[in-house]
Order: structure tokens, then C-alpha cells, then sequence
């Protein structure tokens, strides 16, 4: 598998899975929830509270940590995933509150317009195609910017 083949795999599984988990550190220990993921190319985008504890520790150490393709409780086993590490960044323009907002967040936020709602945005900085039938092994996409 090629490396254009590679990212057109790592697009489709993440515009096909939604549900993912975001890994942050909290001191020297990472901490790990399940989130609600969009794509716009490789970039992923999730909401969230300002007021949660993920926040602050994206505020802290931008470096996360993403798991997105598996089905959950066991069910992708075996099945191809994407380990990503990125950089996220927390956003309150209300040009991308509107853009990801979905009535279901009402149950955490009040609204598009809430005070509170943030969008984080995550940018890889690499990607690792993992479980694929097509490879022997992880196939890795590097995207560090120097």
C-alpha cells in the first residue's frame, strides 16, 4: 500500500467513525475519554464544555493522543483503526460553534450560542494506520511541522 493509498484509507475511516477517545495529560499522567469527532481532511474537531478538566489539561499540554476506528467493547477487534497524536487548540468562534453544533450536545450545553461551548481542534502531527489487511504492519504518516 502506497502512501497516497495509506491516507485515503486514514480519510475514510475518519469521516465513516465518529467515536474515538481523546487522551490528554493531567501532571504526569494521561487520561483518556470517549469524544465525539468530525473531520474536515485530517484534521479532527470535537466540542466541549470550557469548564471540563479536558480542557485545562489542553490548556497545559497541547499534545493529545486519539484512538478512532474501532467499533468499541471489543467488537473492531482485529478491525483497521487510527492512532494519531496531534496538537489541539481550544476555539470559541462562533463561526465553528455553528458549523459543529448538533442538537444532541443539549443535553451538555444549552446551545450554539452557550458561553461555555468551546470547539477543540486537533492536528495531527502523525498518523498511524494500524490492523490494515493490505499492510504487514503500522504504516505511519508524518506530519510534524518543524
Amino acid at each position: 500500500m502506497n502512501e497516497h493509498a495509506v491516507k485515503e484509507e486514514v480519510l475514510r475511516i475518519l469521516s465513516e467513525h465518529r467515536v474515538g477517545t481523546l487522551s490528554t495529560m493531567k501532571g504526569d499522567q494521561p487520561f483518556s475519554r470517549y469524544m465525539l469527532f468530525r473531520n474536515e481532511g485530517l484534521t479532527l474537531y470535537t466540542i466541549s464544555s470550557k469548564v471540563t478538566e479536558k480542557v485545562q489539561d489542553i490548556l497545559n499540554n497541547h499534545k493529545v493522543h486519539i484512538l478512532l476506528g474501532f467499533e468499541g467493547a471489543g467488537g473492531g477487534y482485529g478491525k483497521p483503526y487510527i492512532d494519531m497524536t496531534a496538537i489541539a487548540t481550544i476555539h470559541d468562534e462562533q463561526e465553528l460553534k455553528d458549523r459543529f453544533w448538533h442538537d444532541n450536545f443539549r443535553k451538555y450545553l444549552e446551545g450554539p450560542e452557550d458561553p461555555n461551548y468551546i470547539v477543540i481542534r486537533c492536528e495531527p502531527t502523525s498518523l498511524r494506520l494500524i490492523n490494515h489487511p493490505e499492510l504487514d504492519g503500522p504504516a505511519t504518516i508524518n506530519l510534524a511541522k518543524l
